[in-house]
């Protein structure tokens, strides 16, 4: 699982839902079951544990109420490079067309790529994401460009075979290869397949687009840069191909900011509202080729958004949750929106429902532990967090801070921050420690303080002028006036660390409220009703709590 977005922007935090831990299962299980502080239970025996605190925790039955399947990630022999950089994208080609076929859950080779998904057999995998099938199937590269492929479908409850592909075939056979799949799938399911596909594209341009793709996936820099690179060859060559213009966007977005070339704030902020523009422009590309598109509707949310049109933005969100009822990622996105405007209840039902969809769904965990941390719903916050991590979340950043400075651990506070700020070798986290030492002792408060207020421009701007640890100091001034400065500016991220406890003396502050406006969000609590933490005196004025 890529590692999380730092406070990125909030289009690239759109787009990139568009894109393991190596521990045995009997010790996940005690992890979770024992590691909270929780009333006590009983810890079942086995690898049946996790599948049984997620039929409590999701309020789920032993199977889900429509078909689903899971896509174990394809094998690849050891010694074969060039299988193994194809095996990521092939599968998640496969993913991103069968779960256009109407009513079926999927879990992609993401999640199920996790160590702990990786040890289960096919019994107890099906068990942990109530699903009733399983996918799996290996690659290997042969010469003069041709491959071998074995894909089959079993019924996990018997291990019976539904559909298989062993073949060899040319690499640019692959292009065809998502609609066999989705069209064996819903025959052996009893389902209609997805829409028809798009024609296809140059063979030698898909097996770019391919690689590409692959290499979008990766946490490095550099892999990221290169999928720039070759989708550059890709659109030379097929310039209408709508996939690689929106995979390129999406890939360009992360880069952003998070590659250091950022540069002064003026510079960066051209570069985010050009990017944004591009994407608005795609957007409308998209919509001509298919009106229903997913990602067209991500892409004019981010537009809304940073507009300030912020109920516009809400009834697209509505839509695409009605269009889109089985898609986790259009779970989550509705999820984070909801935390950002203080609708805390609703973001929860939302990540709960993407959980239930696909259990392994280690960014619907990080959001169920923000709300619960939100709601001071601590053990809740801690099960999550073990959860997320168990299911390969590779960072929690603000939820894993924010539980440790309530324990008062400050070993804990430095090395989950630290790793946080230095996530990626871009950003210094040096004065972390000092920062800390201002959280233990109030003699060292303005010290941390004064530290954060001599960073640059820039950094300050990536990291929001340190809104949350201002607060976490207890200086709260400092973090109002952050506030106030970043609500000037097009929304972004941080806006979900708005809702903490911590940060109740900001949000009784009257700035608060300038804030909120100057963001757009009064305009949407007028039309969409009260946030949980706010309320609309008898004059019209808000205030928040």
């Amino acid at each position: 699982m890529t590692p999380p977005l730092k406070r990125t922007l909030l289009s690239r935090s759109i787009v990139a839902g568009a894109l393991g831990l190596a521990f045995a299962l009997a010790a996940l299980v005690v992890f979770v079951v024992r590691g909270i502080d929780a009333p006590a239970r009983e810890a079942p025996a086995g690898e049946d544990a996790l599948a049984l605190l997620l039929d409590r925790v999701l309020q789920r039955g032993e199977r889900g109420n429509s078909p689903g399947l899971a896509l174990r990630p394809l094998a690849t022999p050891p010694e074969d490079g060039e299988a193994a950089a194809l095996a990521g994208a092939v599968c998640e080609s496969m993913a991103s067309r069968l779960v256009r076929v109407p009513g079926l859950r999927v879990a992609s080779c993401r999640s199920t790529g996790v160590a702990l998904a990786a040890d289960l057999d096919d019994r107890a995998l099906s068990r942990l994401l109530a699903i009733d099938h399983v996918m799996t199937g290996e690659i290997r590269t042969l010469p003069a460009g041709r491959l071998h492929l074995r894909l089959e479908l079993r019924d996990a409850r018997d291990g019976s075979r539904r559909w298989a592909i062993d073949e060899q075939m040319a690499l640019p056979d692959l292009q065809a290869l998502p609609v066999r799949v989705s069209s064996a799938t819903g025959a052996a399911l009893g389902i209609a397949d997805a829409p028809p596909p798009p024609p296809p594209i140059d063979p030698e341009a898909h097996v770019r687009y391919m690689r590409a793709r692959e290499l979008a996936r990766r946490p490095s820099i550099d892999d990221r840069r290169a999928a720039v690179r070759l989708l550059d060859e890709v659109l030379a060559v097929e310039p209408d191909h709508l996939e690689s213009r929106f995979l390129q966007h999406n890939v360009k977005g992360w880069l952003l900011g998070n590659d250091g070339s950022g540069g002064s704030v003026e510079s960066l902020n051209a570069a985010r509202a050009a990017n944004v523009a591009e994407g608005l422009a795609l957007a409308r590309r998209l919509v001509e080729a298919d009106p229903q598109d997913v990602r067209a509707q991500w892409l004019l949310l981010a537009d809304e958004i940073e507009l300030r049109q912020w109920a516009d933005g809400f009834r697209r969100l509505g839509r695409m949750v009605q269009a889109n009822p089985r898609q986790p990622g259009v779970l989550r996105l509705s999820a984070r929106m909801h935390i950002h405007a203080g609708y805390l209840a609703r973001a929860r039902e939302l990540a709960i429902a993407a959980a239930r969809l696909n259990a392994l769904d280690a960014d619907a965990y990080e959001i169920l532990a923000l709300v619960a941390g939100m709601q001071r719903r601590d053990a809740e916050m801690r099960e999550f967090i073990a959860i997320a991590r168990q299911v390969g979340h590779e960072g929690l950043g603000p939820v894993q801070l924010v539980e440790a400075w309530r324990r008062r651990d400050w070993a804990e506070v430095e090395r989950v921050h630290t790793a946080w700020i230095g996530w990626g070798g871009q950003w210094s986290a040096e004065w972390v420690p000092a920062w800390v030492r201002g959280l233990a002792d109030p003699s060292e408060r303005e010290t941390a303080a004064q530290l954060l207020d001599a960073h640059d421009p820039a950094t300050r701007q990536h990291f929001v002028s340190y809104l949350l640890e201002y607060a976490l100091l207890g200086d709260f001034a400092r973090s109002v006036k952050s506030l106030r400065h970043h609500a000037k500016m097009p929304p972004a991220t941080w806006m979900q660390n708005l809702w903490w406890p911590e940060l109740a003396e900001v949000r009784r502050s009257p700035a608060f409220i300038e804030a909120m406006n100057d963001l757009g969000f009064t305009g949407l609590w007028d039309a969409y009703g009260a946030p949980d933490l706010c309320q609309r005196g008898a004059g019209g004025a808000w205030s928040c709590r």
